[in-house]
């Protein structure tokens, strides 16, 4: 019967088809069971990680860690007691009354934190073209439509009665053009963040615009993807600003010690230099302008470091201008500086230095001072962060500086440079009494005395800052100590260092005349 080789041919064609259908079934049957994939982490757990942020990547991320080791007997926060837990630290240092509901906006649960729905304003002359945006932004979880204006009056008033996150704004409408409606709804309501969706895709636009205080900018036609991917983005590089606008909108706080400084007096420079790298010069100066803006809200902080700068890093956030745009001109440009500064969740505007080592060479002393100058008539105080070496930034910032807060570490190394540097300071025009010493790590195993290294550098003024793993952690977080734990050894050595240095600015002082006279009297 095999002898028919059609017959053979027939069969092995047969059983090709049957193996074929068997595999058919098998695979459809496996697709119709296989397992759901685990469910992502919640943006609460892992804000950095979420899809579109703008948000730099903490530390932990960089260095590829995933746990951080906590002393013994502290105990981790949890990622959805985060924001109360940072309430509760910071009422340790300031009493605080209870947070009312935005003025003139529905009542809200906790806006700019991660969980949340993101509210959005749609702002078009084109009815089709917003109820195309509405259709598209209907399908995402995290996102809510809560009106539609057909031009920018409208749509200033709209944004005023109810608040939201996120604004969708027209170039092109008629009584108010989005411009203009941006300018002014950045002024009048400086809680929503806007986006230019325009058919103008001119730089010329996108200048205005981004000068009006728009955030970004879509061209029309856009997809789906690319306009929520923009204001996920856009949301996420916001929330410090949300929760510093929710700050302010408490009642009054009442601070453990008020304000000295004056009506109309001009903010201090408190620079902190130490002439060795690695003394933790940059987490001084982020936890110190934290611990100012306690008892002085504005307090800004100025990334001198314009070649290797790192405090976006240190603090979580990735900026959109740096000081390299604020003088692209080779002169500050005042209206790129509001832009420059950004907010971070602990209430301190930061400015950045430069992205790129190279453009540290297009800044000279005087314009890094008009920048520093420019930020000072915004702010309450301004803490300066520099660089090991002495170069011309690092001298002018000290000639404008109230006080020069010298870091050291108790060993013998950081100890002789700091050596080295006070026998300088008569040559390099500082007065005595504009140095003070910050000893960092004072408690740490085998370090000399505090007492003993500021007799031996001939500083009577000192501090000294214990060493404290959750200064660390903070860090890692991209957090300032007071918003992890304001009533930790390192945030308890900064606040009492923040207000006794403040005061110390605040004293009067001799003029030219009584001073000479001081010193020809008998």
């Amino acid at each position: 019967m095999f002898d028919n080789p059609l017959l053979i041919v027939g069969i092995a064609a047969l059983v090709l088809i049957l193996l074929f259908l068997v595999i058919v079934l098998l695979r459809r049957r496996r697709r119709g069971t296989k397992p759901q994939a685990a469910p992502a982490p919640q943006a609460a757990a892992a804000p950095a990680a979420s899809t579109g942020s703008a948000s730099a990547p903490s530390l932990a991320e960089l260095i590829g860690e995933a746990k951080v080791s906590l002393p013994t007997g502290a105990q981790k926060p949890s990622a959805s007691a985060a924001p109360s837990a940072r309430d509760i630290s910071i009422s340790a240092v300031r009493a605080s009354a209870s947070k009312p509901a935005m003025a003139a906006a529905p009542p809200r649960s906790g806006e700019g934190r991660p969980g949340d729905k993101i509210r959005i304003l749609i702002v078009d002359d084109n009815k089709d073209t917003r109820d195309h945006v509405s259709r598209l932004l209907t399908f995402e979880d995290d996102l809510e439509v809560i009106g539609q204006a057909y031009n920018g009056i409208s749509g200033l008033e709209m944004a005023k009665q109810y608040q939201p996150d996120i604004v969708l704004m027209d170039i092109n409408m008629p009584d108010m053009d989005g411009i203009t409606a941006t300018r002014e709804m950045t002024m009048q309501v400086p809680y929503s963040q806007i986006i230019i969706i325009s058919v103008q895709f001119e730089m010329d636009y996108m200048r205005s615009a981004m000068l009006a205080g728009a955030r970004d900018y879509q061209a029309k036609p856009f997809s789906a993807d690319e306009l929520v991917n923009c204001i996920r983005r856009v949301y996420d590089a916001a929330k410090p600003h949300y929760q510093a606008i929710e700050r302010a909108q408490r009642p009054t706080e009442v601070a453990i010690i008020e304000s000295v400084k004056p009506t109309g007096a001009v903010a201090p420079f408190f620079m902190l230099y130490s002439p060795k790298g690695g003394t933790g010069t940059s987490a001084l100066a982020i936890n110190l302008a934290a611990a100012f803006e306690l008892d002085h809200p504005g307090t800004a902080l100025i990334d001198a470091n314009l070649q290797w700068g790192d405090l976006p890093i240190c603090l979580g956030v990735r900026p959109a201008k740096t000081m390299a745009d604020l003088i692209a001109s080779g002169m500050p440009d005042a209206e790129l500086l509001p832009q420059a500064l950004l907010l971070h969740s602990s209430g301190v505007k930061l400015l950045s230095a430069p992205p790129k080592p190279e453009m540290a060479e297009l800044i000279s002393g005087n314009m890094l001072i008009q920048a520093a100058r420019q930020v000072r008539d915004q702010s309450s105080v301004v803490v300066l962060d520099t660089a090991s070496y002495l170069s011309d930034h690092t001298l002018a910032l000290m000639d404008i500086s109230a006080l020069v807060l010298l870091v050291v570490t108790p060993d013998l190394p950081s100890v002789k440079n700091v050596r080295v540097f006070r026998d300088m300071t008569p040559g390099l025009g500082l007065r005595p009494e504009q140095l003070v010493l910050v000893i960092n790590r004072a408690n740490r195993y085998g370090a000399l005395p505090a007492e003993q290294i500021a007799k031996a550098l001939n500083l009577p003024r000192f501090f000294a800052i214990p060493e404290d793993p959750k200064l660390r952690l903070a860090l890692l977080k991209g957090q300032s100590i007071f918003e992890l734990d304001a009533n930790a050894p390192s945030a308890q050595a900064l606040v009492q260092m923040a207000r006794t240095i403040w005061q110390w600015v605040q004293e009067p002082k001799p003029s030219p005349a009584e001073d000479a006279a001081a010193k020809v009297a008998p």
